[in-house]
């Protein structure tokens, strides 16, 4: 184990601030609330705020409510509401400005072990709109694919790494979010999360996408 999370904890830099032509560090800091309400059921509160333009410029802020059903002990389903402010530059004032987007995105989840680890796979729909001057408006919709691949163990420290394929529907598979990181046990209702992420572009950018995360996680 000790040999396993070192690997992760030297990628990690590597793979969050790895300088290239054109590239764009961010960070982003978030929480969760959770609470059980049965051996099935759950709600979460999740907030989260994301400095990018090389860590320099705060560009959203968000904050989601769901629930999440457990149907047995390898399958679960969820579904959220996300509200968010993004900067965007408003031609009209010659301002950038905080503009509201809402999100709504359902999961089907299965988790199973392997051996030493535990693999998890997560389908996700997702829909997006945005508020304009005469209504609400679709942007983007997008099915995910995305597999985890985690190292329980006795000690507080869980490492994984995971992949996020983005297919936009009705278009192409346009973005994979490569994902290396630990969770920390604090305790039993406390725990974080630190990762590193990079943004790949499957259509022509100039741009290379690399994040640190760092998320904390309270059970009610």
């Amino acid at each position: 184990m000790k040999k396993f999370f070192g690997f992760l904890m030297m990628l990690l830099p590597l793979t969050t601030w790895a300088q290239t032509t054109d590239t764009e560090n961010r960070v982003w800091t978030g929480f969760t609330v959770e609470k059980k309400l049965s051996n099935h059921f759950k709600v979460q509160l999740n907030g989260q705020l994301r400095v990018e333009e090389d860590v320099q410029t705060l560009t959203t802020y968000l904050g989601e409510l769901g629930v999440a059903y457990k149907l047995n002990k390898h399958i679960e389903v969820s579904g959220f509401y996300r509200f968010s402010g993004r900067r965007k530059w408003d031609k009209e004032t010659a301002a950038y400005e905080y503009r509201p987007y809402h999100r709504y995105y359902f999961n089907a989840s299965y988790a199973t072990k392997i051996s030493m680890f535990k693999f998890s796979y997560r389908l996700r729909y997702q829909n997006q709109f945005k508020d304009t001057d005469t209504g609400i408006e679709f942007t983007k919709s997008y099915l995910r694919n995305k597999f985890e691949l985690a190292y329980p163990n006795k000690s507080k420290f869980t490492p994984s790494i995971s992949a996020d394929l983005f297919y936009q529907i009705g278009d192409q598979f346009d973005q994979i979010r490569y994902k290396v990181g630990v969770d920390y046990d604090i305790n039993k209702r406390h725990s974080v999360e630190l990762s590193g992420f990079r943004d790949f572009s499957l259509v022509p950018s100039n741009t290379n996408i690399y994040a640190l995360s760092l998320h904390y996680k309270f059970k009610l």
